[in-house]
């Protein structure tokens, strides 16, 4: 039996959301210049999920991305109810951040929380339902000092 570690375990994790392959997206994600999207970020975009149910709370402008707040409001459609949600920071060297599995699919779910930031960038939750159907939301921020100096954010 081959052990698993947390970095891999969200590689996968995050390859089975999005339908991206984590590893090849990584190196072009931080090669490119600060005003291009890096390829993780296009494609969540990509994607085009409905954003309608999801309020997210993220500041516009963050002195440091050592601790920058987010809080998110999600309301199922009618009928459904949040089974999983997940928070992705696509610049960061460890893009998924957050990943919960509700115990118990619920219809409005309060989440708060800080990130750490490597560059300027959007924040993506991604709501999955209890019929697996997904969406998704974003919200950008302009941070002036990085909090990732050593890769780990």
């Amino acid at each position: 039996m081959t052990d698993i570690d947390r970095r891999h375990c969200l590689t996968l994790s995050l390859t089975l959301a999005t339908g991206v392959g984590l590893a090849a997206l990584h190196a072009s994600a931080h090669a490119q210049t600060p005003n291009t999207e890096s390829a993780l970020a296009k494609a969540l975009r990509d994607k085009r999920l409905r954003s309608d149910g999801i309020m997210l709370e993220f500041p516009r402008l963050a002195d440091t991305g050592n601790a920058v707040p987010l809080r998110v409001e999600i309301a199922a459609p009618t009928g459904l109810a949040l089974a999983a949600l997940e928070v992705i920071l696509p610049e960061n060297p460890n893009p998924s951040v957050v990943k919960l599995r509700l115990p118990e699919p619920q219809a409005r779910y309060l989440f708060h929380t800080r990130l750490r930031l490597a560059a300027s960038q959007d924040a993506w939750v991604i709501a999955t339902y209890s019929d697996s159907s997904q969406r998704a939301a974003n919200a950008p921020t302009i941070i002036t000092s990085s909090a990732c100096f050593d890769g780990t954010g």
